[in-house]
């Protein structure tokens, strides 16, 4: 069937109302809007590809908008006003979807039955082709090497690639969930960052295929062509492409909205209890009805950087690609952060911070810590030292107020270097303690008042000169001992090392000893607060406690 699209209207090739099938053959299109070229699927039998019996389909998003062309200026006065070019020109709006790879079956209808104006506006899915949809799902029924399986080390789900239809014959009654699936590249990612056992954080459930009627939502983008993958020719049979073009994917970035599995249900909230859910299906199994099994809101790309908001595990959880940075804001109100490298924070105004319970700082070489005094204003950040500001305050002190005790305690040699005067004020008694020399040097007087007595004691010479002396008393009773202050006790934390390899999970067998309770870690970390609340209760993370 040859279609002139040529000829006058009353002579084109006319179709009957309603919507057609058909199969993309090219979606190359060099005026960017989206269009298809496509052989309809029609009782007559269309040859696939075939010239004579393509159309070119236009693309019509679900939503689109644009000011109107009556509203548009001739921006005239763009050399004299700035805004007038925007203004005058049109401003679009709407959605828009890479269109779909050729061999995708399409919807499309053509205005007044004209076949020179049809447009494609939505898509048919394969049959069974849809579990990488809006996630990348997990399975336990994988098409796995063995290196695979060994590197990957684990009993627990992994993201899979959709059935082979190949060596798969779907159209007998074949049970399709238990068809075996080729692993997913993103389970090298989810090694990577230590998340490949985490069902909430890195593998996910999510799949169009779980439930009946389906609880998830969501986009998956196709994600960029493999362009050392595999190629081929597209396009019309007779003006295919001049040379091969990638056909496969690498995967793209997913917007999952799970509404969650409620044959699943957790025992008790993740503020009160660790990750327990009840089957529903078995008998005497009772959870809590509100709270199904990965319910959550993620936004992940390809290669891994993930935004997560979980409701089931009540958490928020940010990570980057590769595990070596990660956030999570938890359902008791802990933030736990994790970082391989530095974690560096600037602000041209105050920082502050405020722990109403304990601030625990910890080095495992130096703490540095400088008041430079170069701020005058808000105008004048950085400028030559100055003991005020220019409001007159204060300026490069250091202020430290304990409300009680103080302890100090140096490993090695200890100095203290004052510019100006230094004065020291005790309210109470004062010890001070060598076991070695003591020398006090100064360069004018020297005065030392009491109130009472005082007692001077020397188990060796005793050497005194000055223009003159009186003594006169008794023996002088001896100094009592200073007491040394006590070190901070100390506290074991999980520890992670990704240097173990996975056949360890990363578990370091030893604990890293620490003033703090926790720690946290490269994934998987054992101390996420939703695996045991109770563990790590406010209670139970004061660093003062038993």
């Amino acid at each position: 069937m040859s279609i002139n699209y040529r000829a006058p209207d009353n002579q084109r090739v006319k179709l009957n109302p309603g919507v057609y099938k058909a199969i993309v053959v090219s979606h190359l299109d060099p005026s960017y809007m989206g269009a298809l070229v496509c052989t309809l699927l029609r009782e007559q039998g269309n040859e696939l590809a075939e010239d004579s019996q393509t159309v070119t389909l236009k693309c019509a998003t679900p939503f689109y908008g644009a000011t109107g062309f009556s509203f548009m200026g001739e921006n005239k006065a763009v050399d004299t006003d700035a805004k007038t070019g925007f203004n005058d020109t049109q401003k679009s709006y709407g959605m828009w979807f890479v269109p779909p790879d050729v061999g995708v079956t399409v919807l499309c209808m053509f205005v007044a039955g004209d076949i020179s104006d049809g447009y494609w506006f939505a898509c048919v899915p394969d049959r069974f082709a849809n579990h990488m949809i809006p996630a990348i799902g997990g399975s336990l029924e994988l098409d796995i090497t063995p290196d695979d399986k060994k590197k990957y080390n684990t009993e627990m789900p992994l993201p899979v690639a959709e059935i082979n239809r190949v060596t798969n014959d779907l159209t007998t009654n074949l049970n399709v969930p238990k068809i075996k699936k080729p692993v997913h590249p993103i389970a090298d990612k989810f090694l990577e960052q230590g998340l490949l056992e985490d069902d909430c954080r890195g593998t996910a459930p999510s799949t169009v295929r779980r439930d009946l009627p389906g609880m998830v939502f969501g986009i998956s983008t196709p994600g960029p062509l493999d362009q050392e993958g595999k190629k081929s020719y597209i396009g019309k049979k007779d003006t295919p492409t001049q040379t091969p073009v990638p056909v496969s994917r690498l995967g793209g970035t997913q917007i999952v909205m799970d509404d969650g599995d409620d044959q699943y249900q957790r025992k008790t909230h993740a503020s009160k209890g660790g990750v327990e859910y009840a089957d529903t299906n078995k008998e005497g199994e009772k959870g809590d009805p509100t709270i199904p099994y990965s319910e959550y809101f993620r936004i992940r790309t390809r290669t891994g950087h993930q935004l997560l908001m979980h409701n089931s595990e009540d958490l928020i959880y940010i990570g980057n690609s590769r595990g070596t940075v990660w956030i999570e804001m938890t359902s008791n109100g802990k933030i736990d952060i994790f970082s391989d490298d530095s974690i560096s924070i600037h602000t041209q105004n105050d920082l502050n911070i405020r722990a109403d319970r304990d601030l625990n700082l910890e080095a495992g070489r130096n703490i540095n810590i400088k008041a430079i005094g170069e701020y005058q204003s808000p105008d004048e950040l950085h400028k030559p030292r100055s003991k005020t500001d220019a409001a007159g305050f204060d300026n490069g002190k250091i202020h430290i107020e304990a409300g009680f005790n103080y302890n100090l305690i140096v490993g090695g040699d200890g100095k203290i270097q004052v510019d100006g005067n230094y004065d020291q004020t005790i309210l109470t008694d004062t010890k001070l303690t060598t076991v070695g020399s003591l020398d006090i040097k100064t360069g004018k007087q020297t005065k030392i008042t009491s109130v009472s007595d005082i007692d001077v004691f020397s188990g060796g010479n005793y050497t005194e000169q000055a223009a003159r002396i009186d003594m006169n008393g008794p023996r002088a009773k001896e100094a009592v001992e200073a007491t040394p202050p006590v070190p901070l006790g100390m506290r074991e934390n999980f520890l992670t090392d990704t240097k173990l390899g996975w056949e360890k999970k990363y578990q370091n067998p030893e604990t890293i000893s620490s003033i703090m309770r926790r720690i946290p870690m490269h994934e998987p970390w054992l101390g996420h607060e939703n695996f045991a609340p109770d563990v790590w209760s406010k209670l139970n993370t004061d660093r003062e406690s038993n």
